[in-house]
């Protein structure tokens, strides 16, 4: 079998990354994990990540420069590296075992170089610290990094936002993804995981890509998170919101709470902070022969009806016969980033004409527009605010606990 391997899909309907940002990503950084802070009272000391979420993983290989330590229930044994398949099957130097359902914990003094398989492909290589646990998931296997709270915060920063920002930015989304992984903790009981390692949650990519900037901004910012309530707030973050963020609402279905609530992203009314990111303002004609491809038969598309930050709400599909249909137009978002590319239609806030052409969609923003706008902490930052100033603008009401900045 020829293995091929791919990369991921690094930004979807709920997610942002670094191709969403409109930045490049940096050379590989030697792997190495943020140092581990004391842990916080009140905060978890390690976050769970599902490890190749969605990828039909059926095969995991790990080595590293040190030996590998094995725990099987109570058995325990050492190994350069193993290779584990979905059929439980284990394999390393001298040793063939069939482990089942059991769960195997594998944990070096070194990072673990991680590469994983699809009935098809080679998914992935990356570098994780210990421990790693698998296990027979159905037809897949389940891998499971258990992070240190800090390392995992610096590694998202690696994955979701450019190291060349100022670094109130880069502190404003340390304090965000911790708050995210806390919120997420507390809410993972009876699941083997906190969050998975897509931008379903928050892009992971192991210990790849941490540079000194990262660092700094995770230290400087350890322990801290927004709290509403008492409790770690329900953060989201998106990419660029296009002048005004959007209500949680829009994004979850359930009614916003005051913090999540859509704001404009500027200055008293002035320039959007938001404004120079590539996906301020956007425009695309689509060909009806590939619009098609996202809502069926096509005769027309309008926008039916909008939210009060002017995102659409739903658009109205007219077909060539039989009528028409409404669509939400979140689904239509989402099918357009699956089907034809995330570039195409960025976000919800969007007009659509006819042409002769096809179909011509103008809007601004790239991303649900919730929560923070990484593209406004950015020009934030860069008008002089701090951290803790760009926070409390995207979640106003929260509480920054923790706030001694180190």
């Amino acid at each position: 079998m020829t293995v091929h391997r791919i990369t991921r899909h690094r930004f979807l309907a709920g997610g942002i990354a670094l191709t969403a940002l409109g930045v490049s990503r940096w050379a590989r950084a030697e792997a190495k994990s943020v140092p581990s802070a004391a842990p916080t009272p009140g905060l978890p000391q390690s976050i769970r990540v599902h490890l190749f979420s969605g990828l039909g993983v059926t095969r995991v290989e790990i080595s590293g420069s040190a030996p590998l330590d094995l725990s099987i229930g109570s058995a325990t044994r050492s190994l350069p590296s193993i290779a584990f398949d979905a059929t439980g099957a284990l394999t390393g130097e001298l040793t063939k075992l069939s482990v089942g359902d059991a769960p195997v914990t594998v944990r070096s003094t070194a990072p673990l170089t991680v590469n994983a398989f699809s009935a098809t492909a080679s998914l992935a290589l990356h570098h994780y610290d210990s421990p790693i646990v698998l296990q027979r998931s159905g037809a897949a296997v389940l891998a499971v990094n258990s992070v240190d709270l800090e390392s995992y915060v610096g590694a998202t920063l690696a994955s979701e936002i450019s190291p060349s920002w100022p670094q109130e930015c880069l502190k404003a989304q340390a304090i965000v993804a911790r708050t995210y992984a806390v919120h997420a903790a507390v809410h993972s009981a009876g699941r083997p995981y906190d969050v998975t390692d897509d931008t379903s949650n928050q892009v992971f990519a192991g210990l790849d890509g941490i540079v000194p900037v990262f660092t700094a901004a995770t230290t400087a910012t350890a322990g801290m998170t927004l709290q509403a309530a008492g409790q770690p707030a329900d953060v989201f973050y998106s990419a660029t919101c296009g002048g005004h963020t959007a209500d949680s609402q829009e994004l979850t279905g359930r009614q916003s709470p005051p913090y999540l609530q859509g704001i404009p992203d500027s200055e008293n009314g002035g320039k959007p902070y938001c404004t120079p990111s590539p996906f301020f303002a956007w425009e695309n004609t689509v060909k009806a022969i590939d619009l098609a491809r996202v809502v069926g038969d096509l005769a027309d598309i309008q926008v039916k009806d909008r939210w009060n930050d002017g995102r659409a709400k739903t658009v109205r599909v007219v077909r060539t016969e039989a009528g028409s249909y409404d669509m939400d137009a979140r689904q239509f978002y989402t099918q357009c980033a699956s089907v034809l590319g995330y570039k195409v239609v960025p976000s919800t806030m969007f007009e659509v004409t006819e042409t002769v052409d096809g179909y011509l969609f103008k809007g601004h923003g790239l991303g649900h527009g919730v929560g923070m706008c990484q593209w406004g902490a950015r020009g934030r930052a860069i008008a002089g605010q701090t951290a803790a100033q760009i926070v409390e603008a995207y979640f106003p009401g929260t509480a920054l606990a923790n706030p001694t900045i180190h």
